[in-house]
């Protein structure tokens, strides 16, 4: 039988599951696979799903499952999106409607892997959380079939649609022949009342897509808002692929001549998630970087209208109080913690993805995975970590063997360090102005190097970090700066705007800021050599370190392949195969 659901028409029978790997065929009716269920619930504020203009502020149950009609370099929830059984254990849409109201959520958001693998899922999940006046919505690549979505819109508030691209080609890239049926869907969508917003991925080298992208939104309405997604490389996808946060920020200027609201995301200290009046400019909601493809707003958006008159359309009021997630919790950090447990495996030398879902299994509740959270952000509690996930994969003897490599070098710092100390450091993320929380594990390696982190002094708490003013940093003058392997920002541009903030600092003035290389200071075991790294800058010509040697003997150890065979990327997973050499590349 062909299905329906989405463009593609699958012919699905007793022997073929389909692109998603979720339907059956019974008789003459397709249906979900009976055993799929919802992996997970947890509420979020809706700014991390992500949405703006609807419901600021709001708290709704963040819903996933597994399965995907698309195909994409560098997904941010791979495992998700391959259809395979993460759980055991699944949510039914009862048990999530039942969930929703006991957390006093204002509804309920399918997020993550794409609903039109679980659209009779979704369907009986929105049409019992309606029943009890809950609101639904969804985060989809918006690929139905206008049948599908005829059906659909009837029970869904809101949807941010992400777009691949105007182009065929865009879509081509991710398996897929044709972009058509995506705007056709968000025209149906918005003539039938339904709150949209759009998602685009910006890759380097597609900007011309992506304008093209949001003159056709301005032709369905122009008051439509269009994220834009800055690509990070975490899959495979090579890191030439990533925009750099100026060159991002330069585009969204381009695309405010089409569209009366863009947003830019993964681009820590950016004051492009604000809204900003389409008329006179002047600033009416103020956002700031909340994990990937998430923000938080600074404070709450009461007005949705400007001084000269001009009204945002938001839908729904803004939340009394502002909902604050933990740990991993959240929009797409959850996917995160799916790739911390792959870094750890894949140093095991475990390469299959079946057996990264055994060890997710067991520690997938919410309790375990914030002790997960807490272990991540401390050295030694990260042997912790380590020891968990090989114990759970089975593999104590090569979890021992990734430990003690750890440790050695733990304590070759920590010598370092007791004879060398008193070197303020500063430590951002994309932006001078946006500083890594105080508790997190890039401060803690500055710490346990012997250096001082004026981070440390920060008390308000956000995910990863939050906005600094000039005069902080200033203030405090430190003597070396680095710029976190997680989200980066070239040191050209990191330098300009230093300038234009008037930020004078010693590590300015005498250039001693440095990009630690990518996803060398945390999120996988590869942070030990950050903290080489770190050590190696706060003492040059003193301490005693071969980085070259350290990184290959590690690669060659936990990779299987020499470091300066290496290409880098975002991902925690693993670096790929090629030519390209971190070290030379990242010094000032």
């Amino acid at each position: 039988m062909q299905c329906n659901v989405c463009e593609f028409g699958c012919e699905i029978d007793e022997y073929s599951r389909g692109r998603c790997r979720t339907y059956v065929c019974t008789g003459d009716t397709i249906i979900q696979d009976p055993d799929m269920g919802y992996l997970g619930a947890y509420p979020v504020s809706i700014e991390t799903i992500p949405l703006l203009h609807y419901y600021p502020s709001g708290k709704f149950l963040q819903v996933f499952g597994t399965g995907c009609n698309f195909q994409c370099s560098g997904c941010v929830a791979r495992l998700l999106a391959s259809g395979k059984s993460l759980s055991s254990t699944t949510l039914t849409p009862s048990q999530v409607v039942e969930k929703a109201l006991q957390q006093d959520c204002l509804g309920v958001v399918s997020t993550l892997n794409e609903p039109a693998a679980n659209y009779y899922l979704f369907r009986d999940l929105a049409v019992q959380a309606k029943e009890k006046g809950l609101l639904v919505g969804c985060s989809t690549n918006c690929y139905f079939t206008e049948e599908t979505l005829n059906k659909l819109g009837q029970l869904v508030d809101f949807m941010n649609v992400g777009i691949k691209g105007y182009s065929d080609r865009s879509y081509i890239s991710c398996g897929v022949p044709s972009s058509a049926p995506v705007f056709r869907n968000i025209s149906l969508l918005f003539d039938m009342g339904v709150h949209v917003e759009t998602s685009v991925v910006y890759s380097r080298g597609n900007e011309a897509d992506v304008i093209k992208v949001a003159e056709a939104v301005s032709d369905i309405s122009p008051t439509i808002p269009v994220q834009v997604m800055r690509f990070i490389p975490f899959g495979d996808a090579p890191i030439e692929l990533e925009p750099s946060v100026g060159e991002a920020e330069s585009l969204c200027a381009d695309l405010r001549k089409y569209v009366d609201y863009v947003y830019l995301f993964n681009s820590p200290g950016t004051e492009l998630l604000n809204t900003y009046c389409p008329e006179c400019g002047s600033l009416l909601a103020e956002r700031e970087f909340y994990g990937p493809m998430g923000s938080r707003p600074v404070r709450p958006w009461i007005t949705y209208s400007c001084d000269c008159g001009k009204t945002v359309p938001v839908k729904g009021t803004t939340a009394v109080e502002r909902f604050n997630e933990e740990g991993f919790m959240g929009g797409y950090r959850i996917s995160r913690a799916f790739g911390m447990v792959h870094g750890v495996l894949t140093c095991l030398g475990i390469l299959d993805d079946s057996r990264l879902i055994d060890v997710w299994r067991e520690i997938s509740d919410s309790g375990t995975l914030m002790k997960v959270h807490h272990m991540i952000q401390q050295p030694y509690a990260y042997l912790d970590f380590v020891r968990l996930i090989a114990e759970r994969a089975n593999m104590p003897e090569k979890g021992e063997e990734l430990i003690s490599f750890i440790h050695t070098r733990l304590e070759l710092v920590k010598s370092l360090a007791a004879e060398n100390s008193g070197h303020k450091v500063y430590y951002c993320m994309g932006s001078p102005l946006f500083a890594l929380n105080a508790g997190r594990m890039e401060n803690n390696l500055v710490a346990f190097s012997g250096g001082l982190s004026i981070n440390k002094q920060l008390q308000k708490e956000g995910k990863p970090g939050i906005n600094v003013s000039p005069s902080f940093i200033n203030e405090n003058n430190p003597d070396t700066i680095f710029i976190s392997g997680f989200l980066s920002r070239p040191l050209d541009e990191f330098y300009t705007l230093c300038r234009q903030y008037g930020i004078e600092t010693d590590a300015v003035k005498q250039q001693r800021v440095y990009e630690v290389p990518p996803s060398w200071d945390f999120g996988n075991p590869r942070w030990i050599l950050g903290l080489m790294y770190i050590a190696d800058k706060l003492y040059p010509g003193n301490s005693g370190i071969d980085l070259e040697k350290e990184a290959d003997e590690f690669y060659r150890q936990f990779y299987g392949m020499p470091y300066g065979k290496a290409t880098p990327n975002r991902s925690f997973h693993r670096p790929t195969s090629g030519t390209w050499h971190v070290l030379r590349c990242t010094h000032a």
